[in-house]
């Protein structure tokens, strides 16, 4: 869900840059470069549209390309293979899983209202209403 804001942030961030822009200068972006962005692209891309420095750097630290690949690649089979005993991994505590999981939804809080402001400013530039 993290990666899917962001390319919403992204996304919407470009298409301000491109209507903003004089008619003698034209900003090209791919809508399937943003889409195709795995998580740290993402990140650096969100880094140069945006001047909320305090969740960049959140973003930046909280080592999420490695929790959302558990998350989306590994989990289940981690933790089943290491309650049979046959799990070459050491277990992720359920502690850790939990923190984790809190510091997502808050950083999805934060790109939520990122994303409201972004909407305002779209509308304002583009003519053309986000989804609210």
């Amino acid at each position: 869900m993290v990666e899917e804001a962001l390319k919403i942030c992204v996304g919407m961030s470009y298409e301000i840059i491109a209507a903003s822009n004089p008619k003698e200068v034209e900003f090209k972006f791919s809508v399937k470069s943003i889409n195709d962005a795995p998580l740290g692209r993402l990140v650096d891309m969100y880094s140069k549209v945006s001047k909320n420095t305090a969740l960049i750097d959140e973003l930046k630290s909280k080592n999420l390309a490695r929790w959302r690949n558990y998350f989306a690649h590994n989990a289940f089979m981690h933790e089943f293979m290491n309650r049979t005993s046959s799990s070459p991994f050491e277990a992720h505590p359920i502690e850790d899983i939990t923190r984790v999981i809190q510091s997502v939804c808050e950083l999805l809080s934060k790109l939520s209202e990122e994303i409201r402001n972004l909407q305002v400013v779209h509308k304002k530039v583009c003519g053309v209403q986000g989804q609210d």
